[in-house]
């Protein structure tokens, strides 16, 4: 989309998508081997196709691609990153109300909150467009985790500029958000626009904007104390080897205790016991055998549909 602080295009070159056929045979031999969560990862992964593949019945050539994806069994957990606010149209949204092996969580990069900003950015969308979005992913997927990437301080940003970003922040409340203090990057059109903004203020609206961020997530995980949730275990943890770590469906950490030899890779249900921050720490649920428990998440609030797990699963991106 050449945004104008961004690099990318001009070392990755021109988006390209490979056939749906060759996607789903590379996941159905991930899933072979023991996968049960594959990441769609494209740089504008919802234009997926856009220039090679025709609409089928109304529908972009990505949600084909998540419709093919989801028929593959075993498969248990399809995310996708990073979608732009282009092209996020109703048949992606719609997608969240019946394919239920998509996970309950997208990050979808605003930017910024404000219009002028977004247009020095070639963002070619309004903060009102991607609000609306958000609060359609919500209808169609309650519950649903939005994270998101933010830029404080382009060049040119007022006062007012970052407030409408705050403001969008406090609209969203997104589940996390990833907040960077605009930097140059060499031959990008941003690193040459005037009113460059000196280093204090970007750090200023950086810290204040990360303050907000950190307490809607805090608040967030505080929320989830007392639920239980489907986990994906990702093995030892990488601050406590001692202990295990897995991925909720809105991809929020948990930490609990475990024999990873047992566990690993495994999906099962986890109640939640305690927040710190965003960290989660919980503790398995129990069959009265002994084994864990691997029904669908029965309190807090589940997705529809969610899938019945098994053995020895793994992640991967495509």
């Amino acid at each position: 989309m050449k945004c104008t602080f961004c690099i990318v295009p001009y070392t990755r070159g021109p988006e390209r998508g490979r056939p749906i056929a060759d996607i789903v045979e590379e996941c159905r031999r991930l899933v072979d081997r023991g996968v049960r969560e594959v990441t769609l990862l494209g740089q504008i992964v919802n234009l997926y196709g856009r220039h090679e593949f025709p609409k089928v019945d109304g529908k972009s050539p990505f949600v084909q691609l998540l419709e093919a994806v989801h028929e593959i069994e075993g498969l248990h957990r399809i995310r996708f990153t990073s979608p732009h606010p282009i092209g996020y149209k109703e048949d992606v949204i719609e997608a969240f109300t019946y394919l239920p092996k998509l996970v309950d969580h997208v990050h979808f990069p605003m930017q910024s909150g404000s219009d002028r900003i977004l247009r020095a950015m070639h963002r070619p969308y309004k903060a009102a467009k991607f609000l609306e979005i958000c609060a359609r992913m919500k209808e169609a997927r309650p519950g649903i985790a939005i994270s998101t990437d933010i830029i404080v301080g382009f060049p040119g940003e007022t006062e007012e500029d970052y407030l409408e970003t705050k403001k969008a922040v406090e609209t969203v409340q997104f589940d996390q958000a990833f907040v960077f203090r605009y930097s140059p990057r060499k031959d990008t059109p941003a690193a040459n626009l005037p009113d460059q903004l000196p280093e204090r203020v970007k750090e200023e609206r950086n810290q204040d904007l990360l303050a907000l961020v950190d307490s809607i997530v805090e608040r967030k995980h505080h929320e989830q104390v007392g639920t239980v949730q489907e986990v994906l275990c990702e093995g030892p943890s990488r601050y406590n080897a001692a202990r295990l770590t897995g991925r909720t469906r809105t991809n929020r950490i948990v930490i609990f205790d475990g024999d990873p030899q047992r566990m690993a890779g495994q999906l099962f249900n986890v109640r939640i016991q305690e927040s710190t921050g965003y960290t989660l720490y919980g503790d398995p649920v129990m069959n009265e055998d002994g084994t864990v428990n691997a029904g669908p998440a029965s309190e807090g609030a589940p997705s529809p549909g969610a899938p019945s797990p098994l053995q020895m699963a793994d992640s991967v991106r495509i």
